[in-house]
């Protein structure tokens, strides 16, 4: 039993001592093939965000004037119905006004980030800006609607209002030639 044992033993310190050795060190120009091929799809990923956040941009330079548009629309509405509500129901329909006007001020602050570079940067701040204005008007509008109305014809929103609106039509007058 013991000559089993001495071999078995052998065999094991020798798998052990085979196990220190240190594995094959790749060669220097298999490791520098391998760094050039990841920064090789590195580089095609960057390509394809890229284009992405191109057909992404375009996309929304699309719709931009057509939602500012409508934006406006659905706050005109919106304030008129308010402005029309029962003094019980009013204090509710401006803070959705409010919440609303918030909530868009974001999406345009969204693209300005998105259009950064591009001719939309400064018309998707400028309509953000009015936006987070007129959230601030709704809340006015909630205390107060004969000051709501007085500040409803404020200078630096009609005139962010009128830059935006200016920009998109000369973006549709530019489109129809």
């Amino acid at each position: 039993m013991r000559k089993r044992q001495v071999p078995l033993l052998l065999t094991v310190g020798l798998l052990g001592a085979c196990a220190q050795l240190p594995a094959p060190q790749p060669s220097r120009s298999a490791v520098a093939e391998t760094r050039s091929a990841q920064a090789e799809q590195a580089a095609q990923l960057a390509q394809e965000r890229l284009a992405a956040v191109a057909a992404q941009r375009q996309a929304a330079e699309a719709r931009f004037c057509e939602s500012w548009r409508s934006s406006l629309d659905l706050m005109r509405r919106d304030a008129i119905g308010c402005v029309h509500t029962t003094p019980e129901q009013q204090g509710s329909c401006w803070d959705a006004v409010s919440s609303w006007a918030g909530a868009k001020s974001d999406y345009y602050s969204a693209l300005q980030r998105l259009f950064a570079g591009h001719a939309y940067a400064a018309p998707a701040q400028t309509a953000g800006n009015f936006f987070q204005q007129t959230q601030a008007w709704a809340q006015l509008c909630r205390s107060s609607v004969q000051n709501c109305l007085q500040e409803a014809n404020q200078t630096q929103m009609q005139g962010q209002k009128a830059a935006v609106s200016q920009f998109c039509a000369a973006q549709g007058n530019a489109t129809s030639r």
